[in-house]
């Protein structure tokens, strides 16, 4: 795992925008096409959830995905020289309001989103503008690999929580004006929500509803999608209405469902922005 952070270190301290980015992202889109990795469960979930798309349309938006992915490195390694760039990149943002009002009455805020467009990116622009974030992460086990990610977190202005950290700590940071990012949209355990995501049952983190309640703070949706390299577009939604009047275990299960919507909702937008290589409907 050494070699693969030396070598993204080495590629970080080439890349900007322009021919060395389209080159950084030709060469992750060749090895993600010749390795196709995850292309069976990517499109076993495209199948599922587009049950009446063509073979050929399935195998062109994993082609897509994996371009999506390759354009998601390239950006992200050149935005490491000069992390202001993104304020440049993000060419359009709907919704704006909503966070501005929010950061100016010293309230915090949930903010979900999804392994859709450049996530990386959109936690950057988001410290880049001045919002109060930090990300609640799961790095990888090794070491080094897990300490360079942490480091180019750091260096957009992005703080972070440990996925394994103390709940009542990240419901402190927004109760006290805080922006926390999750990430809900990944596979869970039976210990878990029940719930349906994109039409199919599948466990959901019942953490982002359990916290958004303890803080009582409001849970704002944020995406953002790659319009063309290095041209983004934020798009800034009124809150989730969270469920009230109802019991523990069926608010977490009413709110829940309701973050999943919205979610659902940015991935139908674009759905070859995606992560579709991920076992989401994993029991």
């Amino acid at each position: 795992m050494k070699g693969k952070a030396t070598l993204l270190n080495l590629i970080a301290s080439l890349s900007r925008p322009g021919w060395r980015a389209r080159c950084v992202a030709a060469f992750f889109s060749s090895g993600l096409r010749v390795l196709r990795p995850r292309r069976c469960v990517a499109e076993e979930n495209l199948r599922m959830v587009y049950p009446q798309a063509s073979q050929e349309w399935i195998r062109d938006t994993v082609k897509k995905v994996y371009t999506h992915i390759s354009w998601m490195v390239a950006e992200y390694l050149s935005l490491l020289r000069d992390p202001r760039q993104v304020l440049d990149w993000v060419e359009i943002v709907e919704g704006k309001e909503i966070l501005d009002e929010l950061k100016s009455a010293g309230r915090g805020a949930i903010i979900i989103t999804g392994h859709v467009g450049n996530w990386e990116l959109l936690a950057a622009w988001l410290a880049q503008s001045g919002y109060p974030l930090t990300a609640v992460v799961r790095n990888p086990d090794d070491r080094e690999l897990s300490e360079m990610i942490s480091a180019y977190r750091t260096r957009m202005g992005v703080g972070t929580f440990e996925k394994h950290f103390v709940m009542k700590d990240a419901v402190r940071f927004a109760r006290k004006g805080g922006f926390l990012g999750l990430l809900p949209d990944q596979a869970w355990n039976i210990t878990g929500i029940r719930t349906r995501f994109l039409g199919h049952f599948c466990y959901t983190a019942g953490g982002p509803a359990a916290m958004a309640h303890l803080a009582g703070v409001p849970v704002v949706p944020v995406v953002s999608y790659r319009l063309a390299p290095f041209r983004h577009k934020v798009i800034i939604s009124p809150p989730v209405p969270m469920a009230e009047g109802l019991g523990r275990n069926e608010a977490l299960q009413e709110n829940t469902e309701r973050m999943n919507t919205a979610i659902e909702t940015m991935i139908l937008r674009n759905p070859e922005q995606w992560l579709w290589l991920h076992r989401r409907w994993r029991f």
